[in-house]
């Protein structure tokens, strides 16, 4: 599975964008890719960080919010590659429900480590003829800055976000290729999914 330093750059990434100002793009931010991410990230702060709630209810809002700005199964369907094919109706349908509980419950776990980083959105461009990345800089208040791409694809309702690239590492990626490790030792989807099974039971003991 993905190792603790790119979890929690990838945690990190969502916290400090919490913070981010929301702008004039709040009415149309679904069809505007840095529009997107800015709304991603004042309902972030809004709902989750900084709300006075429990981490169980931080969780199960976190769910809503990662629901309805990523593009979970396309994020899911590139994570499989090939195995996607592979594998029966039921193994997808479980994965798919497996692989939402990994991403939700890691990040919850990190939500705890964030210091008062800020994110300066610095630009976005087009990505193929259906896609964005939005540029942004994590500032960290004692250093050490980095950055953050956000890779969106536009889907028929507006943007969802599809990858997030830390320093170059693609949080899609690094998924793919362990994920890829995994079936390939453990006797295809089926050992994957029982490898997320047991990682979703420990993660969901740890938060409590």
């Amino acid at each position: 599975m993905l190792s603790r330093r790119d979890f929690t750059a990838v945690s990190l990434a969502f916290c400090a964008s919490a913070i981010v100002p929301f702008g004039a793009r709040a009415q149309d931010f679904r069809n505007d890719a840095t529009g997107l991410v800015e709304k991603f990230a004042q309902t972030g702060i809004a709902e989750v960080l900084g709300a006075k709630i429990s981490q169980k209810e931080k969780t199960e809002k976190f769910r809503v919010l990662f629901k309805d700005f990523f593009d979970i199964p396309a994020i899911g369907r590139f994570v499989l590659g090939r195995s996607a094919r592979a594998g029966s109706a039921d193994e997808m349908a479980k994965f798919a429900t497996l692989f939402e509980d990994v991403i939700v419950y890691t990040w919850s776990r990190r939500f705890g480590e964030y210091k008062g980083q800020t994110l300066k959105v610095n630009d976005s461009a087009p990505d193929g003829d259906e896609g964005a990345v939005v540029n942004s800089t994590i500032l960290g208040n004692e250093g050490g800055n980095f950055a953050v791409a956000w890779r969106l694809r536009k889907r028929t309702d507006g943007f969802r976000v599809v990858d997030v690239i830390i320093e170059g590492v693609s949080m899609a990626i690094t998924y793919r290729q362990e994920y890829a490790t995994i079936i390939q030792q453990n006797g295809g989807v089926s050992g994957l999914i029982a490898q997320m099974e047991k990682q979703v039971a420990d993660l969901r003991a740890k938060l409590g």
